[in-house]
């Protein structure tokens, strides 16, 4: 007995094995998206986030150190050269528009914080010493108000990031289970259409 096509057997085994290029080319095209979401997201969460946290933690330490000596002009120069090269470090990673707000909000308040100090250091009577260092001390506050909201952003997008990452790879993993389903359908489908209506399908 020999097995043979029919034409419309043929036709419709050549939709299903196009249909099954079509379904597997889509498929890798969106896992090679979501590959990418991941690794742009890990990206984005080490170089904008772990590494920005670790500037903010080094100008925190900084910033504990001038308060620690407020009456050493020296050791503050040396603070806020070191946090200037800081800040500069941290406006080079990405910014969202909050983090952009807080870090010119930050910066405003250290500049008043300098000028306050360098009154400090040059006071002419103990009254005006008391008064400014009650001021520093109210302006130490606002300045460290706005790097802890810098920080608490790190936390944030940090979290945002990971959560596309989860989110990306989760529907690459749903889309190979559908994957993996349509193949076998589609295989039982070529079966039926290669096995089934035998007298259309052999002749002696």
């Amino acid at each position: 007995m020999k097995m043979k096509l029919t034409i419309r057997q043929k036709i419709l085994a050549i939709a299903v094995l196009t249909l099954i290029f079509l379904l597997l080319l889509v498929t890798n095209m969106m896992d090679n998206n979501h590959f990418k979401i991941v690794q742009n997201s890990l990206a984005t969460v080490y170089e904008d986030r772990l590494v920005a946290n670790d500037y903010i933690y080094k100008i925190s330490r900084q910033l504990q150190l001038k308060k620690e000596n407020q009456l050493s002009a020296n050791i503050t120069h040396e603070a806020n050269d070191s946090i200037q090269s800081l800040i500069e470090k941290f406006a080079t990673t990405k910014l969202t528009q909050k983090e952009a707000h807080y870090l010119d909000l930050f910066q405003k308040d250290l500049k008043q914080l300098n000028w306050l100090e360098n009154q400090l250091y040059n006071h002419s009577s103990r009254s005006e010493e008391i008064t400014l260092t009650e001021e520093v001390k109210n302006q130490f506050s606002k300045v460290i108000v706005d790097l802890n909201g810098l920080s608490e952003i790190q936390l944030v997008e940090g979290k945002r990031q990971i959560s596309r990452s989860n989110r990306a790879i989760a529907t690459s993993n749903l889309l190979s289970r559908l994957e993996v389903g349509s193949l076998v359908v589609i295989l039982l489908i070529i079966q039926i259409l290669i096995l089934y209506r035998p007298r259309e399908v052999y002749e002696a």
